[in-house]
């Protein structure tokens, strides 16, 4: 009986030994690690991933590699990593959409945000940008408040599908303001663009550096952003606060996040890594040349801001009358 004893605690010994050095992450990566993006190549948050991608390459000795999965607001990409196991070698780009949108969009989200993944580090923010042709008359928002209230539904405005940050903005705004403009779907922010400089509508809106090209060539006029501040790539152009609006502060915003469950010691490595990365002056000088502002958000303010985005934006929606898919 004794010998069965001994047999048996020793066959248990390298199991015992190997579980904690796998639940701390203490060798982690060991291998290629999945950086999950909503959105298509050559986006402003695609870019995001693959400048913050290459670093971690750089610091942590493996390949971070972004694979993008777009579809359903982002829903794709999360259902993808929620459903992966928890071992950090599958990370998502989180966003508005993913976190805030989603559970208001569809009847039976196939994920939850706050309880299938954690976020593990704050990334930053990016504004929406209002924009006409020029020569349109109304190119300032009291003037375009003026317009739409003398002649309901007369004035269209383009943007990426129904439920998105830049459409909900201009949901919000036409709640706000008591205005009624008519929205035009596109399935992306160049669409959209086209077809004001076609003149087949006078306004569009998407996320900052989806338009900043044709702005830059003075293709585009812009009228205001969304950000809290104005934005250091168009420091001329007012935000839809200081027309009296400070509610219509609206960001895409960006994190990390990891199945729930991945280990306390692989979050932190991922972690410092990111905001070490954030620190970079070259990955500062990319991200903000295309209007997104990095930044760092403790925790606990980031579990916080996403639930009062998760609320507020369920709001707009169902004052919209935007009905789940």
């Amino acid at each position: 009986m004794k010998r069965r004893q001994l047999a048996l605690t020793l066959a248990s010994l390298p199991l015992a030994g190997a579980l904690p050095a796998r639940a701390q992450g203490d060798d982690w990566p060991t291998r290629s690690v999945r950086v999950v993006c909503p959105f298509t190549p050559g986006g402003s948050q695609d870019n995001i991933a693959r400048r913050l991608s290459a670093k971690l390459s750089d610091y942590l000795g493996q390949s971070f590699v972004v694979e993008n999965r777009t579809g359903a607001g982002g829903s794709i990409a999360a259902d993808n990593v929620a459903k992966s196991p928890p071992d950090g070698y599958s990370v998502l780009l989180g966003n508005i959409g993913s976190h805030a949108l989603v559970p208001h969009l569809y009847a039976r989200p196939a994920y939850n945000a706050f309880t299938d993944l954690e976020t593990v580090v704050w990334i930053g923010t990016q504004p929406n940008l209002l924009c006409c042709k020029p020569g349109f008359p109304y190119d300032t928002i009291p003037k375009l408040i003026e317009a739409a209230k003398k002649e309901p539904g007369k004035y269209s405005y383009g943007s990426s599908g129904l439920g998105t940050s830049p459409s909900l903005t201009m949901e919000l705004f036409k709640q706000r303001t008591g205005t009624d403009l008519t929205f035009v779907s596109y399935r992306g922010a160049a669409a959209a663009a086209a077809d004001v400089l076609a003149g087949h509508l006078p306004l569009c809106i998407s996320n900052i550096d989806s338009l900043m090209g044709q702005v830059s060539a003075g293709k585009l006029k812009p009228i205001a952003t969304t950000g809290a501040e104005r934005s250091s790539v168009l420091p001329d152009t007012p935000t839809f606060a200081e027309a009296g609006y400070p509610d219509l502060v609206v960001t895409s915003w960006s994190l990390w996040a990891v199945p729930t469950g991945t280990p306390a010691k692989i979050k932190e490595k991922l972690k410092l890594a990111t905001e070490r990365a954030l620190k970079e002056p070259e990955v500062i000088a990319s991200m903000k040349q295309g209007g997104f502002e990095p930044g760092f958000l403790p925790l606990d303010k980031v579990d916080a801001f996403i639930k009062a985005e998760h609320k507020r934006w369920g709001e707009v929606i169902r004052a919209a009358g935007i009905k789940p898919e």
